[in-house]
């Protein structure tokens, strides 16, 4: 049994002023034939699970193309057009095929397919036909939409956030698909979207309302004749009509029963939707709290070990006493894995103007680097860092310290990483010291918080301060809860602020609770 892989990843943040054109692809990685199994074979990514699958039912797994760039603006027509032109040039010419396995994200927009997904997943059902099994595997963010569901015979999303499970999630995709190439069952799905959103910084699926949903879609796959169920949380910052969370369900051979499935997890939901959404501190609040409840550093082997299902980042009671380690400050407005600018100096302006020190935090700023790295380091260097992306993530901030290191920016992370990723490249990146006693990793390359590795690669030891940005909301926490003394979201402006209002959308579904209070959904 021969079985292609290919797909397009991108999160399409529509309010992003940095589109996502041809470069940006060929700059994060554009894979081809066996390039892709070198990338993912020791991962715990989607496509990880597929060979995993291959391995244990034999299957041959045919790598045709794969092209993924960090989450940013629109996907030019030009990338598109290039990227799939190629990629389903080979699905054509490469067969026959038994069935396809395609490794998509689900939030994808180009200019030309708002919901790009949708339109991927029907070229590739129009070069195959009507009679081969199509598999998709989505990460939770994914704007799940009826044209995904339409054309693939099996929809699988991911179900944890941070994402900890995409392999086992495309293992089990994957699975299904050989077992319906071989007639041993008959996948049928049913996609419910009800008229709701949940806000970024609820989306934590260690937490309630998302820990619930999660289990009630675990305990909706016990349900005879269900083969499996999602649940997508949606991404808010995608202007697309399909915008919010979707429920699939996939039965054996039977709609009506993945039809009551779907609506009864989604109208479950429903009348938790006023749990959507949570007031978030403001940035001086934040560092108030910081300072009042830091305890004090933390041991180096005292971080806790994060379970491959999540369960070792549940949240603790928010009134709960800090323990030693940083307080960890999620900036939510400069959420780098929502496609935000990675620039924000929102927080760092008000921590130079307050003196607060045993602060850390990384910027995205190639014009620093570039003066860092002429300097050389042990030199004395004064830098306008960060605000250089946009005017809606704050000014450059002057800074005065001492270059302690410099890097080629790549790490590897072999303990557990939200997506499941195991090797990084933030570019050639610098450490500085200022004088007020702040650290800042200055990086060429815009890249998330998502392991700890990327601090130790330069020799840094995040533990060892008082306070640490990580840019993002929930992507940080398999590295940074561990060792935190406490988490604090951050609500600063930006992209992917956590205040909706700040947005002027123009494609999306009316209404859209909780836009509209008055939202009505019969389920």
């Amino acid at each position: 049994m021969r079985i292609p892989l290919l797909g397009i990843s991108h999160e399409t943040n529509t309010f992003s002023s940095v589109p996502a054109d041809y470069a940006a692809f060929e700059a994060s990685g554009i894979l081809r034939g066996e390039e892709i199994f070198d990338k993912f074979r020791d991962a715990s990514y989607t496509i990880s699970g597929y060979l995993q699958a291959a391995e244990e039912l034999g299957f041959e797994l045919v790598p045709l193309m794969y092209a993924v760039t960090g989450p940013i603006g629109t996907i030019t027509k030009d990338a598109y057009d290039r990227l799939t032109g190629e990629m389903f040039g080979m699905l054509r010419d490469g067969g026959p095929w038994d069935a396809v396995l395609i490794s998509n994200h689900g939030a994808a927009v180009s200019e030309e397919f708002p919901d790009m997904d949708g339109e991927f997943c029907r070229a590739v059902r129009e070069i195959v036909g009507p009679d081969m099994r199509v598999g998709v595997t989505l990460d939770m963010h994914g704007n799940v939409s009826e044209p995904v569901v339409e054309h693939t015979d099996v929809c699988v999303v991911w179900r944890t956030n941070p994402h900890l499970d995409p392999k086992v999630r495309g293992r089990k995709t994957a699975e299904m698909v050989v077992r319906a190439a071989k007639g041993e069952i008959d996948p049928v799905q049913w996609i419910e979207m009800p008229p709701m959103y949940v806000n970024i910084v609820k989306q934590f699926t260690g937490e309630d309302p998302m820990r619930s949903f999660v289990s009630d879609c675990v305990a909706a796959n016990e349900t005879p004749g269900i083969l499996d169920t999602s649940v997508a949380e949606g991404y808010p910052y995608s202007d697309v009509e399909e915008m919010g969370m979707a429920w699939v369900a996939i039965a054996d051979g039977d709609l009506e029963l993945a039809k009551s499935v779907a609506k009864g997890m989604a109208s479950r939901a429903w009348e938790r939707r006023a749990e959507l959404n949570v007031e978030v501190a403001s940035i001086s609040e934040a560092l108030d709290m910081a300072i009042a409840e830091y305890v004090g550093p933390r041991d180096l082997g005292d971080a806790d070990v994060v379970a491959t299902d999540g369960t070792a980042l549940s949240m603790p009671d928010e009134d709960a006493p800090a323990r030693e380690g940083p307080i960890v400050l999620m900036d939510v407005g400069d959420n780098i894995g929502g496609g935000s600018s990675a620039d924000s100096t929102h927080i760092l302006a008000q921590v130079v103007e307050r003196g607060i020190s045993g602060f850390l935090q990384t910027l995205y700023d190639p014009e620093s680097v570039d003066a860092c790295v002429a300097a050389g380091v042990g030199a004395t260097v004064t830098l306008d860092v960060g605000g250089k992306t946009d005017d809606m993530h704050g000014s450059p901030v002057r800074v005065t310290g001492t270059v302690r290191a410099i890097t080629d920016g790549q790490y590897e992370e072999l303990g557990a990483s939200h997506g499941g990723f195991r090797f990084y490249d933030s570019g050639v990146s610098v450490r500085v010291d200022t004088d007020g006693g702040q650290t800042l990793l200055l990086t060429s390359v815009r890249a998330g918080n998502t392991v700890r590795a990327q601090m130790y690669h330069i020799g840094i030891i995040p533990e060892r301060y008082r306070i640490v940005v990580a840019k993002g909301v929930v992507s940080p926490r398999p590295a940074y809860q561990p060792i935190a003394g406490k988490v604090i979201l951050v609500n600063t402006p930006g992209v992917t602020t956590a205040d909706m209002s700040t947005f002027t959308y123009h494609h999306r579904r009316v209404p859209l609770y909780p836009m509209e209070l008055d939202a009505a959904y019969g389920g």
